[in-house]
């Protein structure tokens, strides 16, 4: 009862008070307000190469040094053992393994802001969180690049694997894998991504671990054309999945929900 009068008091108060006028005081709100606006319309944008390039500083290093050491990993494994890879079977064997866990080194990074609860910070930062996801991505492939350009030059100069066999063992693993993760990160939220790109890279290295009399079909003297034919219709696919990823899969609210 106490509180009801209370309200019906207050009630009466607020609407018998009068609206104060103050045409002085409306005038300079107005005038900060537009202050305000002229001064974020006129802010000087950051292009996407300049943040790009504060991306390298910030989170570059990170990946190149965990890619680094990986390179040293992988070059010091094809020395050492360099009498067990005078098989071509086995040789092929790590090359697959190895091209595949080049992509696994990408998914700590991506799944990073999930899992420190950072989503809503990037999502209300000054650039999407699209773009942030394509800056990762290039910092990424490019650490990738250098990565399978460190074992292909190491395989060619520590063992007698021709040349266009090394390739198509780096490549067409390394192309399968980015595009089973490019698809999960278009479709699935950060946590299921995440895990269903850690199986499916799994499956893929069991794989090549367990069916090592499919290993002759890298040594088939195909025409390059074939194998070109085979990497360039990987490479589509990744190009469309990240396509997918930037323009029509709902990535922003996935991240935040």
């Amino acid at each position: 009862m106490k509180k009801k009068l209370l309200e019906g008091q207050l009630k009466q108060i607020l609407q018998e008070s009068p609206v104060p006028s103050n045409e002085t005081l409306l005038a300079s709100t107005l005038l900060l307000a537009e202050k305000e606006l002229s001064k974020k319309q006129s802010r000087k944008r950051i292009s996407f190469p300049r943040f790009l390039q504060k991306q390298i500083i910030y989170i570059g290093w990170k990946i190149w040094s965990i890619q680094g050491l990986f390179l040293l990993a992988a070059v010091s494994i094809l020395s050492d053992f360099s009498d067990y890879m005078k098989n071509p079977r086995h040789l092929a064997r790590l090359l697959l393994c190895l091209s595949v866990a080049v992509c696994m080194t990408a998914l700590p990074m991506l799944y990073r802001c999930a899992r420190y609860r950072m989503q809503e910070i990037e999502a209300a930062a000054r650039f999407s969180s699209v773009k942030l996801l394509l800056a990762r991505l290039i910092v990424i492939g490019a650490g990738d690049l250098c990565l399978l350009t460190g074992i292909f030059l190491t395989t060619i100069i520590k063992t007698a694997l021709p040349a266009d066999s090394a390739i198509l063992c780096l490549c067409v693993p390394f192309l399968s894998a980015c595009g089973g993760c490019l698809f999960m990160l278009g479709h699935l939220p950060p946590g299921q991504f995440f895990r269903g790109s850690l199986l499916f890279c799994s499956l893929l290295i069991l794989l090549s671990s367990v069916f090592t009399e499919q290993y002759a079909f890298f040594f088939q003297p195909l025409p390059w054309a074939a194998w070109m034919a085979i990497c360039a219709l990987l490479l589509i696919f990744c190009a469309g999945q990240l396509r997918y990823v930037m323009h029509a899969s709902s990535y922003t609210e996935t991240q935040i929900a």
